[in-house]
């Protein structure tokens, strides 16, 4: 019964939009609105990263990993 209600809940939607709450953030502590970027989670240290874009990849500013938009 616990890995059914497990599988149930990782195939739901999740509870909270992180895109759009770091979006929030971000522009409050720029003071404006803010384009042309996106945010990526490290797989490894678990650290939110911003990309602007159009990079090509980003690197993680805490563990210095690799990330390829669109992997």
């Amino acid at each position: 019964m616990l890995l059914e209600q497990l599988i149930e809940k990782a195939n739901q939607e999740p509870e909270f939009d992180w895109d759009a709450y770091y979006n929030w953030l971000f522009t409050q502590d720029a003071g404006r609105e803010l384009e042309g970027f996106t945010f990526w989670g490290c797989k490894s240290c678990l650290t939110i990263n911003m990309l602007y874009l159009p990079a090509r990849y980003g690197k993680c500013r805490c563990c210095s990993l690799i990330y390829l938009p669109g992997s």
